[in-house]
This record gives C-alpha cells, structure tokens and sequence, in this order.
C-alpha cells in the first residue's frame, strides 16, 4: 500500500474526532463501508431511541398514535426547525425527500406548454416522477446540459441561465448531486429564478447534515430533504419545507382525514405510519452535537477533499472539481480509469471490490463513462480509502 497521508495540493487527512468514535455506530467492523450517502448509517444511541419509541407505541397504540401523535411531532419538528433555521409552521415530514418532491409535482397545476426544467446531474427517482407529471399533465420536462467535470459554479449558473425560457414554470434543482457529489449554487440559482417568476424546487436529499444549510434565508418555493443521510436518523426521516405563499394546494402523496386542513395538518396524518423514525430526529442531532456540527461538517470535507486529490493523482485521471474542495461537501465523485471489458456493467466491479476487499462503494455509470463515489463520515479513516486506490490499481491497469 502506498504511504498516501499526503497528496497532490499539500492536503491531509483529517484527525479523528474521538479515538472511538467507530464503535459509537452499528455497521459492521469488517466491512469497509464509504457509501454512507446512500442511506446513511446509524449511531447506536439512534437505534437505542427507535427501540424505546416504538416500544412506547406498543405499550400503548392508541395513547401514543391518536392522543400524542401531534404533540411528538411538533416537539420534533421544532428541534428540526432549529437545526434548519428554518419556522416550524413551514416544515412537514415525510418520508425521503423523493416523497416530499412527489408532493409537489403531484399537487402542483401545469398546462400544455409549461416547461418543467432539471439538469443532467438529477436524481433517477425524480427524472421519472418528472417524466410521469409531465405526460399526464401535458407539459414539456426538459433536462439542462451541466458539463462534468466543472471547473467553476459560473458553469452551472450559465447552463440554466441560458436554458430559461418564458415557458419555464419551475426549476428542480439539487443542492448537492447524488451521481456527481457537486456543491450545487443553490441561493444564486433562486434569485435568478425568482427574478423571472419561475418556481424553485429544491431537492436537498444530502445537504442536512453536510451543509449549514438555512432554509429560511435560501428562500425557495420548497425543499426537500433527507435526514436519514447526513443527520443519521433512522430510514423514513425526512421532511418538506414549503415557503408560506406555496404551502395552499400541497398535499402528500397519500390523502387521508385532514385533507384540506393546512399544510402541517395533512402531513402529519397519512395512515397508520411508524412514526418513530420522525421522533428520533432529536437523538440523531444530539449525537453529532457532542463533537460540534462545525466540527463534523469540517471533519467531512477535508477528508472528501483529501480523497479526491489521492484517487485522481494513483489513477491519473483529472478531477471533475477543483482539489481545493470548492465544489464538494462530505462526498466525491472521481472517474475511473479505462475499464476492462471483462466488466460490462458498474455492479460487477462493484461486486468484485465487495466480495475480494468488502468495500462498500458504489460505481456509476453516469454520461458514457464510470466513476465512483466516495461518503465521507465521522467514523471513516485515511486507510479505507488508500485499500479503494489500491484495489482499483490492482483490478483496472
């Protein structure tokens, strides 16, 4: 294994925050697990909450569902409202934040002729549920060409800029990319849009946790996020954010007794729902509060960054974002190199690395070529990603 501590630019590894910090966390020791931004992992005081609330609910079903259902709620909306800065009155939780951007697209009037734009870089997920809308509703789904590599937020910012027309109705955006792991300008791209009256959705699935991100002061029409991601609550934690004078005519993806009823009101009560992972969204905050989220969020990028200058200077491929970290949050997209042909699919090589290595990476076959994704967490070391640089060499040259 090649000494890696340092790389191209003079960047370093970040320290651990806490020399124990990996048996704080429930994966498995054995594996090498740097896909965190798929759906997350949790810290064993997390799950420890889940148990006890859902212990709760069985103790007492109707007491806990029907009595106290929206008390627990709120209490728990309001310590997210907090860590979003972001009013209570705004926010409804759903269940990832492709529902929550369902909600929007499914509840929100296009004409024939209305344009809904996205760019390249969207999430599958939601390229199809813009597809669906747009084929029931009459309406023309366009996606935006944004290069990558980049080189410069400029070059998203001219790419949509240029693609706005006087048919365009809204814009979904990603505030961090999931195939590409780009920083998206969130606030710059919602003035501009706003400048010409054009709805913004934003899809923020990474950015809590990753970011600082303060929803209130962003100002979309909406934004959805997951907190099952970078926060570390349990899966089917996430939330909607709707601006004030956008919340009229939303509702979530299941009707149920209140509809019509307000925002908040709606969302709260979709069926018989588990919703435990909702109310450990304090625990998960909690967690992180321990080390700082200043410290966390610092932790996280230094390592991305330091990940993508030693995976593209061992392979010799260019970056797809400047190595200064500019662009990127807690994750990193880097392209691989020539693929053998024995491998026809990502997943092979994805399989390889897990069954030789037990690395947890994902491979993506994105515009043409293959790259792959690091996450970057707090229980993360220097050394799992130096064994990634070392199986590609040994599996791609």
């Amino acid at each position: 294994m090649n000494s890696s501590h340092t790389a191209s630019e003079g960047v370093s590894p970040p320290e651990p925050l806490q020399d124990d910090i990996t048996a704080q966390w429930m994966l498995d020791p054995e594996i090498v697990f740097l896909n965190h931004g798929c759906f997350g992992a949790r810290p064993r005081s997390v799950l420890e909450a889940q148990i006890h609330r859902r212990h709760e609910f069985e103790a007492s079903p109707i007491e806990y569902l029907d009595r106290h259902r929206d008390g627990l709620i709120q209490q728990a909306r309001t310590r997210l409202g907090g860590f979003l800065k972001a009013s209570v009155d705004n926010l409804a939780f759903v269940t990832n934040a492709t529902a929550g951007i369902n909600a929007v697209l499914r509840s929100t009037q296009f004409d024939p002729g209305d344009e809904i734009l996205t760019t390249t870089h969207v999430y599958n997920a939601v390229r199809r549920t813009l597809e669906l809308v747009a084929r029931e509703r009459g309406a023309t789904f366009r996606e935006v060409p944004v290069p990558f590599p980049l080189h410069s937020s400029a070059q998203i910012m001219d790419a949509i800029h240029a693609a706005l027309t006087a048919r365009t109705r809204m814009l979904i955006v990603d505030h961090v990319t999931s195939p590409t792991a780009v920083v998206f300008p969130i606030k710059q791209l919602i003035a501009l849009c706003e400048q010409q009256d054009i709805a913004v959705l934003v899809d923020g699935a990474h950015a809590p946790g990753m970011l600082d991100v303060d929803i209130e002061a962003l100002n979309p029409s909406w934004y959805a996020g997951n907190l099952h991601k970078w926060v570390s609550a349990p899966p089917g934690a996430a939330f909607l954010w709707a601006r004030p004078d956008r919340q009229l005519g939303i509702h979530p993806p299941v009707i149920s007794h209140f509809m019509d009823e307000g925002f908040v009101a709606e969302f709260n009560w979709q069926g018989t729902r588990d919703i435990s992972p909702w109310l450990c969204v304090d625990e998960a905050l909690s967690y992180f509060e321990r080390f700082s989220w200043k410290a966390v969020r610092g932790h996280n990028h230094e390592l991305a960054t330091w990940v993508q200058q030693l995976w593209t200077q061992r392979w010799g491929v260019p970056p797809t974002t400047p190595l200064d970290g500019s662009m990127i949050g807690s994750m990193t997209t880097v392209a691989l190199p020539e693929i053998p042909p024995r491998y026809e699919e990502p997943m092979q090589l994805q399989r390889e690395l897990w069954d030789r290595w037990q690395i947890e990476v994902p491979i993506i076959d994105w515009n043409g070529r293959w790259w792959i994704r690091a996450s970057c967490q707090i229980y993360n070391r220097p050394q799992q990603y130096e064994l990634v640089a070392d199986a590609i060499t040994e599996l791609l040259f």
